[in-house]
């Protein structure tokens, strides 16, 4: 099994992401913290899905196929606008600053760009920002094509209903650049025999 950590760092493209996982991996195997079984990498788009509640309730063969198709389902519930604490996306707090900028009208989270990571109210796993603050690179490739990957999450710069479903994928090639991207890593526990994850957490 795994799990996901509760925090978000700002990365401009895959590659640093994934260095990110390796460093964090060697540093607290060094500082005894995880075991020599267990590493740090970005998450699947399934895992994602399973993190933000819609894991089993999505059908289609590759993450474009399951893009945006949960329709009335957010990270926060059934509403739209998202209730008052729900997340870090584009707001009044954002409309003041920038001027003419895209929002969501009457909400308002207090940061103009990114939030501290915990800002806001976790899901029932106990994770957070999984709505706004920053896109999140995922492992996978948005369709056969291989030439992009996927992002979940939205971001701050968010605020149509589409783009803040719990379904919702944005997907860029690996060398984007964006200060609205980020990433989560996950913790894999250890590995079986069989190549699969081992019980334990």
């Amino acid at each position: 099994m795994c799990a996901l950590r509760k925090a978000v760092r700002i990365s401009p493209i895959i590659d640093s992401a994934r260095a990110f996982c390796t460093w964090l991996t060697e540093t607290e195997r060094q500082r005894g913290r995880i075991s020599s079984k267990q590493f740090y990498r970005l998450p699947t788009d399934a895992e994602w899905s399973w993190a933000v509640g819609i894991g089993g309730r999505e059908t289609g063969a590759s993450p474009k196929e399951k893009n945006a198709k949960l329709e009335n389902v957010f990270p926060w519930g059934t509403q739209y606008p998202p209730p008052p604490g729900a997340g870090n996306f584009a707001d009044q707090t954002a409309l003041n600053y920038f001027t003419n900028w895209p929002h969501i009208e009457g909400y308002n989270d207090g940061y103009v760009t990114t939030a501290p990571v915990g800002s806001f109210t976790p899901n029932p796993l106990g994770l957070y920002d999984l709505a706004g603050n920053a896109m999140e690179w995922c492992q996978d490739f948005y369709d056969p094509s291989q030439r992009q990957r996927i992002l979940r999450g939205v971001a701050w710069i968010n605020c149509g209903p589409k783009s803040l479903l719990s379904s919702s994928r944005e997907h860029a090639a690996p060398n984007r650049y964006s200060v609205a991207t980020g990433f989560r890593c996950v913790l894999q526990a250890s590995i079986g025999a069989n190549g699969g994850s081992a019980a334990g957490k």
